[in-house]
């Protein structure tokens, strides 16, 4: 993958926008039989013309790879994005709203964005199988810019820390006990598989990033992936699959085992 174009990118095939979320249709599928919407966490904002005007900062092109017999949607938390509430019926009214007849359609969050999905499904009416990945279930310390910079006596740490992680107004959802948190409703229907990411040791990490999350998981005593902790990760209505990754790595070993089912 590249890096994703500093502003000034032109995003083609947009289908659906609000202040809250943007939609991209990046495949057609040949057949039309199963249909992917996929939310990788990240933040972007386009102008009337679709241009990127803000991103964030270590963000990449997202084109996963899905066999192009699907029809493959992929789904931005704007910058100025008011909360993981407004997002999740915007996306439910979006899946709500499909003309296709799938036979089956994939909900597919990852780190809020799975928090995002998961309170979607309470509101889609359509039948879809809700995965969710490497998701805060019961949020993360690390949404908390304040209390992680507080706990980071290096200033290298600060500065690359300040560079991956965003702080955005969403980002108060994923906070330990946030108001979205202890008031969203538990999932209690239909199929949902909950995919979680945790390191094992050392040798769990691929690169630099997933080294910078792994001395961030053990220096912040998170115990799971170098952003969310294994614990909360959990859900009890779900069937679960556990990876040995850091939380960068998730996303992409999630799809190659969604698109097996």
């Amino acid at each position: 993958m590249t890096s994703f174009v500093f502003n000034n990118k032109i995003m083609d095939k947009i289908v659906y926008k609000t202040k809250n979320i943007i939609i991209q249709k990046i495949q057609e599928g040949k057949k039309r039989q199963k249909c992917y919407i996929i939310g990788n966490g990240n933040s972007l904002s386009v102008d009337t013309n679709n241009v990127v005007t803000k991103h964030d900062s270590c963000m990449k092109n997202f084109y996963p790879k899905i066999n192009n017999d699907n029809t493959v949607y992929t789904v931005y938390l704007t910058v100025e994005c008011l909360g993981l509430n407004e997002s999740s019926k915007e996306i439910a009214q979006f899946v709500n709203n499909l003309s296709e007849g799938y036979d089956r359609i994939f909900l597919v969050g990852h780190s809020k964005c799975g928090l995002c999905f998961y309170n979607a499904s309470n509101y889609c009416e359509k039948n879809i199988l809700l995965v969710t990945i490497s998701t805060p279930f019961s949020g993360t310390i690390l949404a908390n810019k304040k209390a992680v910079e507080k706990k980071l006596k290096f200033k290298i740490f600060k500065k690359i820390y300040n560079i991956i992680f965003n702080n955005h107004f969403v980002n108060q959802d994923i906070m330990p006990n946030s108001h979205f948190i202890q008031n969203m409703p538990t999932v209690t229907y239909k199929q949902h598989i909950n995919i979680t990411s945790s390191f094992k040791n050392l040798f769990s990490c691929k690169n630099i990033i997933d080294l910078f999350l792994f001395i961030m998981d053990k220096f912040m005593q998170i115990n799971g992936d170098g952003f969310v902790p294994l614990t909360s990760q959990s859900s009890n209505d779900a069937w679960t699959i556990n990876l040995i990754c850091s939380h960068a790595k998730s996303l992409k070993k999630g799809l190659e085992i969604i698109e097996k089912l």
